[in-house]
């Protein structure tokens, strides 16, 4: 299956629905972590619509520089290039730029998609210059109410071990990610220093209509139907669209857990 990302539809959904609940706060957090100082020249790796390096635009000001690398053009077509912002097509590990050309980097939510993470850590590192910054996050294993509801109608129309199978090929490092203690592990491997971790928890609310636009466009939703053949697809959005009505007749509300890993390169 190729790249969801590459879909200018998927784009759209993910710049107007995943970013503002999902991405932008931990987001902040993350450039807060690094930390992102005025002036500074950042990159964001796998910057899809833009919710890191908007934030580290915000950050570094006008007298910055944020570069956005991905390698969907859709998605950094969706994100634009505002103010202080560029958007360059590529991806890890043959990161188009010069060795220590930044004085931070980050990746937020990207590793885990990457076939090597090392590769994509050591690529990260070249290009940051000495006593820069290197800031990752991962989605924690933190279950709601919404996601076993999701999983539960899937698990009728499609082989659980054959979706799991198909989600470990396209995002290999997820669960891997979903220790905390991995995140910095990753990045003491990657050479870097001063290393550290936090976890936190975010309280998301979105409209169930959002959360399953959101859930059938990405990786597991494309794979689902990929799986299932178009009339079991056309089944299971009916149920699953009635199962959230009446369980979720107004908002969705639940709480995600993040990790964060920071480090110095050397």
């Amino acid at each position: 299956m190729s790249s969801v990302y590459r879909d200018p539809a998927v784009a759209e959904i993910y710049r107007r629905v995943a970013v503002p609940t999902h991405f932008v706060r931990p987001a902040r957090d993350l450039v807060a972590m690094m930390p992102v100082g005025v002036g500074e020249r950042v990159l964001d790796v796998g910057t899809g619509t833009g919710a890191f390096a908007t934030a580290a635009a915000e950050a570094a000001g006008p007298s910055g520089l944020v570069v956005g690398v991905d390698r969907a053009e859709a998605m950094l077509r969706a994100s634009g290039a505002r103010g202080n912002g560029r958007r360059i097509v590529g991806e890890t590990p043959e990161l188009p730029f010069a060795n220590e050309a930044f004085d931070a980097v980050g990746a937020s939510f990207v590793l885990a998609h990457c076939r090597e993470r090392s590769s994509a850590l050591a690529a990260m590192a070249r290009v940051c210059r000495p006593g820069g910054r290197i800031g990752i996050s991962a989605w924690g294993p933190m279950a709601n109410e919404a996601g076993r509801l999701w999983k539960q109608t899937v698990d009728v129309y499609v082989d659980a071990d054959q979706l799991q199978a198909a989600l470990r090929a396209m995002i290999p490092w997820e669960e891997w990610f979903y220790e905390a203690r991995n995140l910095e592990r990753a990045l003491a491997d990657a050479g870097l220093t001063a290393v550290r971790g936090v976890t936190r928890e975010y309280t998301i609310e979105i409209s169930p209509r959002d959360y399953l636009s959101m859930k059938q466009a990405g990786v597991e939703g494309r794979l689902v139907r990929q799986l299932a053949g178009d009339a079991r697809w056309n089944s299971f959005t009916r149920e699953i669209e009635a199962a959230f009505r009446t369980r979720f007749p107004r908002a969705i509300t639940f709480v995600r857990d993040v990790h964060f890993g920071v480090g110095t390169s050397r």
